[in-house]
């Protein structure tokens, strides 16, 4: 059988040349075109690990701070005052208490008006007699406040350690001492942000005071009580201590690229960092890479041993997957699944790509709701409330009408929190939401602002407008002060309400404020009260201007 010369014009060379051509093209933009979006996409999801991580972690050391501060003020409460003169049996009850509750791991202390130490518990050499008169949280707790001090180190212990302190009050309300609790930074379980990056798999954690540009705890031993970076070395740390909180990437001080989570410790101002390598998020990236390379060269010998038709019919789908995957990127087409033509390899990946871009539109999807709403009422949170109020400023100010706001505070709902516990707390939440919810119009906006502070946001008022809002101030606290049942018992509250009203021409920030300052003075006048203030209406609509006057009035109601 006479053999077949090889040509470079026949058919069949031609076919396997543009097959070849064909693959290694379709292998480059898939190598480009698939490691970016999955590089792009794995650091989004690490990022929001990372944030994730970092407010479980510093949910946990608020609780921890919260839990002992919470016992001070307890222990302060109960200290009988006519022991302040008896340093021993002084020292006897707090040793009682120390051995009862040891969560200040360094001790309890008494200091007396003048910031002398007077009494401690446990008894270590050195500690009566040292002043602490200087320190600021002393003065603001002799102020009659309970404070959490600043991280030191200890001048008796000689151990790092954080400190705080309550007012000691006699019958008449009168300071007559501070109880200071200790607590060593390096005490298991307390900041042990060690245990932590073992629990939580992450890459390592940080918390920082930025008031004292301290790492008051690290997952890296070597790191506590350092000072923080200078600014200018590590730009994400330098925002963070601005205030930024949230995620990025950045190169720390030992020139490792980092995905870093960022989340506030609320009770102290502190805030946490969970720390992952890139190389680390990164990894999956590299195998890959390479099955991508590899499956380039094994496309090119299938070609080169296949037909020219086949191989163009069983490349086409390919073909069309890159094209639609380049298009998307160029923003020619919306993101969305790739089709998957046959249950291949291609179509593996494809499917494997489309699962993983919907679990990206969910997480992000989520993630948004998350951030508007909040999580026990499922009411607008403070984030989704400064959108809403400048869009409401601006209706007033396009309708020439008023726009209502009303900060209210529940009066009562700490001892509800204190003796029936903090599900209890959450239930009349949820039901003090649903009774204000039933009150107000279906275009203004009630948002939870805080553990029991809410905001209510009503436009839409003709000038004048004030009888309307006085009406709809008492709606609110008639609704609230109907009894709640919570596990068995009959709980009432009530509400202190300040209200603010101006005109579209208004500063945000400033009706807040004004708002809030009338919620405090309404709460002088007594529990279920309302106050208006009178100064926020700076400009009127032309048809109210010489009938409108600033008023300013307060109701109180039986709680």
């Amino acid at each position: 059988m006479k053999k077949l010369p090889f040509r470079a014009n026949s058919l069949v060379t031609r076919l396997m040349f543009f097959g070849v051509v064909l693959v290694i093209l379709g292998a480059v933009l898939r190598y480009f075109i698939f490691i970016g979006l999955l590089r792009d996409n794995l650091i989004r999801v690490f990022s929001t690990q990372q944030t994730a991580l970092a407010q479980v972690v510093a949910n946990d050391v608020d609780y921890k701070l919260t839990e002992r501060r919470h016992l001070l003020g307890r222990l302060a409460q109960a200290l009988p005052p006519e022991l302040v003169a008896d340093p021993a049996r002084l020292s006897a009850w707090l040793a009682a208490r120390q051995r009862i509750q040891p969560l200040f791991s360094l001790g309890l202390l008494i200091a007396d008006r003048h910031g002398k130490i007077i009494a401690d518990a446990p008894d270590i050499a050195g500690r009566i007699g040292l002043q602490v008169i200087e320190m600021s949280v002393f003065r603001q707790a002799l102020a009659g406040q309970e404070v959490i001090g600043h991280p030191l180190m200890g001048p008796a212990t000689k151990q790092p350690l954080l400190s705080m302190m309550a007012p000691v009050r006699d019958a008449s309300g009168r300071v007559r001492a501070v109880l200071i609790g200790l607590t060593s930074l390096t005490m298991p379980g307390f900041l042990d942000l060690q245990r932590q990056k073992s629990v939580l798999h992450a890459g390592g954690f940080l918390l920082i005071s930025p008031q004292d540009k301290l790492f008051v705890a690290s997952s890296d031993p070597s790191m506590v009580f350092k000072p923080t970076p200078p600014p200018g070395v590590n730009h994400l740390h330098d925002r963070a201590m601005q205030g930024f909180r949230g995620s990025g990437i950045t190169v720390d001080a030992k020139g490792i690229e980092e995905i870093s989570g960022i989340a506030s410790v609320p009770s102290t101002g502190w805030f946490v960092v969970a720390r992952l390598p890139t190389s680390v998020a990164l990894a999956s990236v590299k195998p890959i890479r390479e099955t991508i390379v590899w499956a380039g060269f094994a496309g090119v010998v299938l070609i080169i041993l296949s037909v020219g038709l086949f191989v163009t019919w069983m490349l086409r789908p390919l073909h069309h997957a890159a094209d639609q995957a380049r298009r998307m990127t160029r923003g020619e087409l919306p993101l969305k699944p790739l089709p998957v033509v046959r249950d291949d390899e291609v179509g593996q990946m494809t499917q494997a790509f489309n699962r993983l871009l919907a679990k990206l539109e969910t997480s992000q999807a989520e993630l948004k709701r998350l951030a508007h709403l909040d999580m026990l009422t499922g009411l607008p949170n403070r984030s989704l409330l400064a959108e809403r109020l400048p869009r409401a400023l601006a209706r007033a100010a396009a309708t020439r009408t008023l726009v209502a706001l009303l900060f209210l505070d529940l009066d009562g709902f700490k001892p509800i929190n204190d003796t029936l516990g903090h599900d209890a707390g959450d239930d009349a939440l949820k039901e003090i939401a649903r009774r204000l919810t039933s009150v107000v119009r279906q275009n203004d906006t009630l948002a939870r602002v805080g553990g029991d502070e809410f905001v209510l946001v009503a436009g839409d008022f003709a000038a004048p407008a004030e009888d309307a809002v006085r009406q709809l101030a008492q709606k609110c606290i008639d609704s609230v002060a109907q009894p709640l049942h919570l596990k068995g018992q009959e709980c009432t509250l009530s509400v202190s309400i300040g209200i603010a009203l101006c005109d579209g021409n208004f500063d945000a920030d400033r009706l807040l404020a004004a708002a809030d300052d009338m919620m405090y003075q309404a709460k002088r006048l007594g529990r279920g009260s309302y106050m208006l203030e009178p100064d926020t209406i700076r400009r009127m609509p032309a048809t109210a201007t010489a009938t409108a006057t600033a008023t300013a009035t307060a109701t109180a109601t039986a709680s």
